[in-house]
């Protein structure tokens, strides 16, 4: 396996565990409700857009609210960040590196924000 390959293992890895953790938050009954990924993840060759942002997305086929998560190596601030784009569409946007403390911030958030 060359770096490139292993690059991409490791990237695709990261968008499963954030799958697994929004799915795990969801209800029995709410999972299908929910186009995962939302935004498109691929150039147009086919090859995997690998920034981190979005690393997950997602969005509600009932409730029209999307979630985006991008995911930075080191937070500025250490903290995540978010905020409610409503621009355009009804999105919670959220910027965090990844540790047990912001994903347990993450899923706090995401589970207000999909059952308020």
């Amino acid at each position: 396996m060359n770096l490139n390959e292993l690059h991409e293992q490791s990237y695709s890895e990261l968008e499963d565990y954030w799958n697994h953790v929004f799915l795990n938050l969801l209800k029995e009954q709410d999972k299908e409700n929910w186009i995962i990924p939302y935004y498109n993840t691929f150039f147009s060759n086919g090859q995997k857009i690998m920034d981190m942002n979005p690393i997950f997305s997602a969005k509600s086929k009932m409730s029209h609210k999307s979630i985006r998560i991008i995911q930075e190596a080191v937070n500025e601030e250490d903290d995540v960040q978010y905020w409610i784009d409503t621009s355009e569409k009804n999105e919670l946007v959220m910027v965090c590196s990844l540790s047990k403390q912001h994903v347990q911030k993450v899923k706090q958030i995401i589970e207000r924000w999909i059952y308020e």
